[in-house]
């Protein structure tokens, strides 16, 4: 038989409260601020990033109990950010991109929310808690379609959407980013794959707040709340990386997020813990990227847990997110180093947004073994690929095992 299996080498993709440091420092958002107390500062040199200050987007107070606020998400429809707001009333809302007005301010299930992701593909809004340690799953109008415990201590949320992948930052010792893989009806399930922060600013543990993920780069962003801190990762060969670290240019920040089309990220300035919140404007790390970069095609291999007798073709799905405003008709094929060969698979036309389909590679007449093989996506076969998704290919003998 014939099976194939996804390559861990593709990555496209009890209340639980922070540790708080001396008394006269102020580490979180549920420590005192005594008056004239100092902010945690640096001891490590920094990497060479941009975190200038450009300008005050303005200031929020999203509802007279708003406590602080936590982890913007940017929602590509509407041009602005979901936003939670933090312990009471365990709220979310929406603040406009450009002038920081706020609307839409909901109530709704769920405990001390600190992370918030959207996944611009189906409009899903998801939000976290390290008090609840569920991750929640809300439709664009901030309704509840469900909820799930996974016993982590949440900071912060992201989503990748090319690669159907949410990540979530947790408030612990150590610090983590966890993966999970997006399910077809919105759920989320562990993936198996879980990096502990490698802070570059001091941190004493429990000090991630907010998440943010550029798919331009690849790139995560972190708030080290320790350090008053922007710090930057991307993952290296199946190792979570420091790829640059910056002072925040105001009192204390904990909830940020990134401006897609204007390449910035606007941060909350939390240090009074109450209303009113001034949002700064930063320009973020050099290598940032931003919508406006995107690559107009990504592919991702898909399994379908596809069996076949030798001979005949192998089922497999293949996601593809066309980035463009347009739909794109492109090549696919797969090819295997060794033996050398190339498989093409057909002409598919892809709409804007997140494609799935389903396909197959053969015939494979190849003897019993692993091999390694490519997915491409591109205008001609066997010319250069628009995108490529790396996959293993194990051939088994026919007939009952």
């Amino acid at each position: 038989m014939l099976v194939l299996r996804a390559n861990a080498v593709f990555l496209a993709a009890a209340i639980v409260s922070p540790a708080f440091g001396a008394a006269d420092i102020a580490v979180g958002p549920n420590a005192v601020v005594p008056d004239g107390a100092p902010l945690p500062q640096s001891y490590v040199p920094h990497a060479d990033a941009a975190c200038d200050l450009l300008d005050r987007c303005g200031e929020i107070c999203p509802s007279s109990a708003s406590v602080f606020i936590g982890d913007f998400a940017y929602d590509e429809s509407a041009g602005g950010f979901v936003v939670v707001d933090v312990v009471t009333p365990d709220g979310i809302f929406r603040m406009d991109s450009a002038g920081c007005s706020v609307s839409d301010h909901t109530a709704y299930a769920g405990v001390s929310q600190r992370g918030c992701g959207i996944d611009n593909d189906t409009g899903n809004v998801y939000t976290a808690s390290w008090n609840d340690q569920t991750i929640w799953q809300l439709d664009n109008d901030f309704n509840v379609l469900g909820s799930q415990n996974f016993g982590e201590s949440f900071s912060g949320l992201a989503v990748d959407e090319a690669a159907r992948l949410l990540y979530a930052a947790t408030n612990a010792s150590p610090d983590m980013l966890i993966e999970y893989s997006i399910n077809d009806d919105g759920s989320v399930t562990a993936s198996g794959n879980s990096w502990e922060v490698p802070w570059q600013s001091f941190s004493d543990g429990f000090s991630a707040a907010a998440l943010e993920f550029d798919d331009c780069s690849s790139t995560f962003m972190i708030i080290n709340q320790d350090a008053n801190a922007i710090e930057y990762f991307r993952l290296e060969g199946g190792e979570l990386a420091g790829a640059g670290a910056c002072d925040m240019p105001l009192g204390f920040g904990w909830g940020f997020g990134l401006d897609f089309a204007n390449v910035d990220l606007k941060i909350a300035d939390i240090g009074a813990f109450a209303c009113d919140f001034p949002i700064e404007t930063i320009e973020p790390d050099p290598a940032i990227c931003g919508g406006g970069e995107v690559p107009d095609l990504k592919i991702r291999y898909s399994s379908l847990v596809g069996f076949a007798v030798r001979g005949f073709s192998v089922p497999f799905g293949a996601g593809v997110r066309n980035n463009t405003a347009g739909a794109l008709t492109r090549e696919l094929w797969v090819t295997l180093n060794k033996p050398p060969a190339t498989l093409p698979l057909g002409s598919y036309t892809f709409a804007p947004g997140s494609n799935q389909m389903y396909t197959n590679a053969g015939t494979i007449p190849l003897p019993p073994g692993t091999y390694e093989a490519t997915l491409n996506i591109g205008e001609s076969v066997g010319g250069t690929p628009d995108d490529s998704a790396d996959f293993s290919l194990a051939v088994e003998k026919s007939g009952v095992q």
